[in-house]
């Protein structure tokens, strides 16, 4: 079972990688690359595997990511979220396979290359960010959010402050 598994798994994979224009890649790759400053070793799309789902506002989100935090996150002006992950691990393992992120972009009204490095500066001040930005699926700039951080991790207190201060975060990099 384990081999049709692989199997099966390969060829979700294999889709996403020849649907996606040359140099694309999804934003949970992107994050594990910001996390671990080096290129990921393959391609990961989607969300991470047996990941516990809810709906909130009639979009499917990581289970342990608070309505409030979403709630604060979506109320930001001048940015459009784009994905979210409460960050995954290994079991039984003390590493971080998924790391915690939120990807966005800036409104067209604001949105350049300077206010996205700049908003990608800023965020990168905190101690547990890893902010990064590339050109997304609809040709604009997308900005991910990622933390070294993952749901249940050693450092779950680090987490909790880290979701509980974004949507903060986020306000401040784009709109002062």
């Amino acid at each position: 079972m384990i081999i049709i598994d692989y199997y099966l798994n390969y060829l979700q994979e294999q889709h996403f990688v020849r649907g996606l224009p040359p140099g694309k890649k999804p934003a949970p790759t992107f994050a594990w690359e910001l996390v671990h400053d080096k290129e990921y070793p393959g391609w990961r799309s989607g969300r991470a595997p047996g990941a516990e789902e809810k709906v909130h506002k009639g979009y499917y989100v990581d289970k342990h990511l608070k309505s409030k935090w979403l709630g604060d996150i979506n109320r930001i002006k001048n940015i459009e979220i784009t994905s979210s992950c409460e960050g995954h691990g290994t079991p039984g393992e003390m590493k971080f396979d998924w790391p915690t992120y939120v990807g966005f972009r800036l409104v067209p009204a604001i949105e350049s290359i300077d206010k996205v490095k700049k908003v990608v500066k800023n965020l990168n001040r905190d101690k547990n960010t890893r902010a990064g930005w590339d050109i997304g699926m609809q040709k604009r700039p997308r900005i991910i959010c990622a933390a070294p951080l993952y749901y249940k991790c050693a450092k779950h207190s680090q987490w909790i402050k880290w979701w509980d201060t974004l949507a903060s975060r986020i306000n401040k990099a784009v709109n002062e």
